[in-house]
C-alpha cells in the first residue's frame, strides 16, 4: 500500500487502524456519545464483506491491551443496534475472560456495568487531554 510515497508494512497499517479506532472511541467518550458497529465501522472506513467482525476484533484488540494497563473500557462506548444501548453480547464474554465482569449480557447488572465504565472513559479522556 502506498501511503504519501512511504510504503506501509502491514503493522504500520494495523497500528494506523488502531490510532484511528481510539481516536474515534475518545472522541465519543468526551462527548458523553455511543456508536454502533456499524457507524465505527464507517468511521474506520471499513468495507464489506464482514465489517462488523472486523470492528470486532480490532474492539476485541483493544479490549485486551486497556485491560492489561487497568484503563477504562473504550469499547464500552459501542453499542449494538438490537440491544438497547448495550454492547454485544461478545463484550461480556471477553471482560469475563479478563475478569472484569462476572455478571450477565443483558439487564440490570449488564446496564450498571457499561455505564460506570463509560462514566471511567469519560473522565480518564476528558483529564487527560489525549
Amino acid at each position: 500500500m502506498d501511503v504519501l510515497g512511504q510504503r506501509l508494512q502491514l503493522g504500520d497499517v494495523a497500528g494506523v487502524m488502531r490510532k484511528t479506532l481510539e481516536a474515534c472511541l475518545i472522541q465519543a467518550a468526551r462527548a458523553g456519545q455511543t456508536l454502533t458497529y456499524a457507524e465505527l465501522a464507517a468511521r474506520l472506513e471499513l468495507r464489506p464483506p464482514h465489517t462488523i467482525h472486523r470492528t470486532a476484533l480490532l474492539l476485541e484488540d483493544l479490549m485486551r491491551d486497556q485491560a492489561a494497563k487497568g484503563e477504562p473500557q473504550l469499547a464500552s462506548i459501542v453499542v449494538s443496534k438490537a440491544r438497547a444501548g448495550l454492547p454485544a453480547p461478545g463484550f461480556f464474554i471477553l471482560m469475563r475472560e479478563l475478569d472484569l465482569y462476572n455478571g450477565p449480557d443483558t439487564g440490570q447488572p449488564a446496564r450498571t456495568f457499561v455505564e460506570e465504565e463509560r462514566l471511567r472513559c469519560q473522565q480518564a479522556w476528558r483529564a487527560s487531554g489525549q
